[in-house]
């Protein structure tokens, strides 16, 4: 069940990939889904075998919420706080 969870976590890192390319790409209605699916993609390498497929799910979901989440947070409230 482990290795399940470590494909799966490295298969939603690509949907959520492609999601969040298509909202770079002025599609601003896949930004929601593609930091669900990391979130989601980021649960299920926790809870994965440790194999590649976890170490590149985790990564990549990592780093989808972090620049999906984390940094628009920080430029919004520390850099962009002026109309």
């Amino acid at each position: 069940m482990k290795k399940v969870f470590s494909i799966a976590s490295f298969f939603i890192f690509i949907i959520g990939l492609v999601f969040y390319v298509l909202a770079l790409l002025g599609k601003d209605t896949f930004l929601l889904p593609s930091v669900i699916t990391a979130l989601v993609g980021f649960l299920a390498g926790l809870f994965g075998e440790k194999t590649i497929h976890r170490k590149i799910g985790m990564f990549g979901n990592g780093l989808l919420l972090v620049v999906g989440l984390l940094l628009p947070f920080v430029v919004t409230t520390f850099f962009w706080n002026k109309p």
